[in-house]
């Protein structure tokens, strides 16, 4: 397997959901049902690395719980359905809620994507033994890391990432997913420059990666097979408009830059990866701790990022006057953020 070090590195990232609990809904929304066969998510990990069918191949991590540190919903289908419909799976206030149900003895296949949220809709089609999952009005740009997802065979022995399947059972529901990256990401590492350090402060304020790419559609044909090939192809199609650009990171009172490093992490799709800018706002404080300059902004425009759907990219910041020996109260007041 190929792995590229320097400007790229790979964050050893995500991992899949578990424990969905069919539920029946009350005037408060969904609420757990005490009885019945629950529906539950056996959580897998998926890994940014290079763009290779190995690369995406499930692992197991057993049969252990997994709790999200936020809220989080997925979108599921379940096939055969003569008119398919997106069922929700939401991790909210402690336990995982759902309204999907599973007939007993019933073979599907699942198809799905995460997280599910506005302003991303999904339909999914069958053609010619292929699944086609679409995902329209996804912006360019995006603090989430959207995946789509499989149903993987609960077989004995090792698992195919193309074989998908699920048999509902009238105990221990669980359904394996195979996971996959929809974008690239990058990782923006924040650092001070040791002797600017000493003179001021920086706090971060908010940060955002901005684009002038158009919203897509998504595009995701999925062909089930035996052999362990890599079943996805992923088409993105531009709709037109303006994408929202993805604040990825705020702070009310601000988060102070060290001198070593400090990292954040935000999603684009590759076909974005030329366009994009990442704006700054910040904070200045002097040696004594007393603010002296407010809100300040810094936009910089990325270089070609060149990546590819799973795939990350690091590029490292520094902040620093314009003179670092012969300091003037404007490059003190407003340093410049460089990218190496």
């Amino acid at each position: 397997m190929k792995y590229i070090t320097g400007k790229y590195g790979w964050l050893l990232a995500i991992a899949c959901w578990l424990l969905a609990v069919s539920c029946s809904s009350d005037s408060s929304g969904e609420q757990q049902r005490s009885t019945g066969s629950p529906l539950q998510v056996v959580p897998y990990i998926a890994a940014y690395q290079s763009n290779d069918a190995l690369s995406r191949r499930a692992v197991s991590d057993g049969y252990s719980a997994y709790i999200p540190n936020q809220d989080v919903a997925i979108g599921l289908y379940l096939l055969p359905e003569e008119t398919p419909s997106v069922k929700t799976l939401r991790y909210t206030s402690g336990a995982w809620h759902s309204q999907t149900t599973v007939a007993n003895n019933t073979d599907y296949t699942i198809y799905g994507f995460m997280p599910k949220k506005d302003p991303i809709s999904s339909s999914i089609t069958q053609n010619a033994g292929n699944v086609v999952l679409t995902l329209s009005n996804v912006d360019a740009v995006s603090p989430d890391d959207i995946c789509f997802i499989t149903g993987v065979d609960d077989l004995v022995g090792d698992l195919l990432q193309g074989q998908f399947g699920y048999k509902g059972k009238s105990d221990e529901n669980y359904i394996r997913l195979l996971m996959d990256h929809l974008f690239a990401s990058v990782k923006f590492n924040f650092t001070v420059d040791t002797d600017y350090s000493k003179l001021r402060t920086i706090k971060l304020k908010s940060l955002k990666l901005t684009t002038s790419s158009a919203p897509m559609t998504a595009t995701i044909t999925l062909t089930p097979n035996t052999t362990d090939a890599y079943p996805a192809t992923v088409e993105f199609i531009s709709q037109g408009g303006e994408s929202t650009p993805a604040t990825f990171f705020e702070s009310t009172e601000g988060e102070q830059i060290p001198t070593t490093t400090t990292s954040f992490v935000c999603c684009f799709a590759p076909s974005a990866s030329s366009t994009l800018s990442l704006v700054t706002i910040y904070d200045v404080y002097d040696s004594k701790g007393n603010l002296i300059r407010k809100n300040c902004e810094a936009t910089n425009k990325l270089p070609d990022l060149e990546a590819q759907r799973g795939w990350q990219v690091t590029l490292n910041l520094k902040v620093a006057p314009t003179y670092l020996y012969q300091l003037s109260e404007p490059d003190l007041d407003n340093p410049t953020i460089t990218i190496n």
